[in-house]
């Protein structure tokens, strides 16, 4: 036969033992990270800062500051200068930090490190000819990658939810160029 009394206080001293045990669980979570880490949410995500895809990566040039002046051929045209090439990233209403994160992203993303921009001081020299009836000039070019960003964050109940998306050109951080006759 069963003793009631006996019976309920062993059932309250388990609840106790129950209740203690979750207390402890939960009070440490509680104290370190703030009673917003105990609303429940359906995925954790949902606090973080909004975050960067990158797709489309495709080899790119981009002109620099390096040209020559206007020849009409036919002729030589020669550039022989020593002096800083430089070039400046494209992509649009992002602040430079926001810039620096998806540079950093994209560097990955693209398995080659790309900037907000690349400059070079040396002695460049290089030559081509330009045809009869043609008026060109010399133009660099450097190495970049284009590739589209799209900014996102996760909301309730997550859920991916697109901000913007972009195209953008980041020069290849290393000394890959390429001269052109252009008109």
């Amino acid at each position: 036969m069963i003793d009631n009394g006996r019976f309920a206080m062993r059932f309250r001293s388990v609840a106790a033992s129950v209740l203690l045990g979750c207390a402890l669980c939960v009070a440490p979570a509680a104290l370190g990270a703030g009673a917003r880490s105990l609303a429940i949410q359906p995925c954790p995500e949902v606090n973080d800062p909004p975050d960067y895809t990158i797709s489309n990566g495709a080899k790119a040039w981009m002109k620099t500051n390096l040209r020559s002046d206007y020849l009409r051929g036919p002729g030589t045209i020669t550039y022989n200068k020593t002096t800083t090439s430089s070039v400046n990233a494209s992509i649009t209403g992002t602040t430079s930090a926001e810039a620096g994160v998806i540079f950093a992203k994209a560097s990955v993303s693209l398995a080659v490190s790309v900037g907000a921009s690349y400059s070079k001081s040396d002695s460049w020299s290089y030559s081509a000819t330009v045809p009869a009836g043609k008026t060109l000039r010399l133009q660099q070019y450097k190495e970049a990658r284009s590739f589209t960003v799209q900014k996102y964050r996760i909301v309730p109940p997550c859920k991916v939810k697109y901000l913007w998306k972009k195209k953008a050109v980041a020069p290849v951080k290393s000394p890959s160029y390429l001269w052109q006759l252009i008109g």
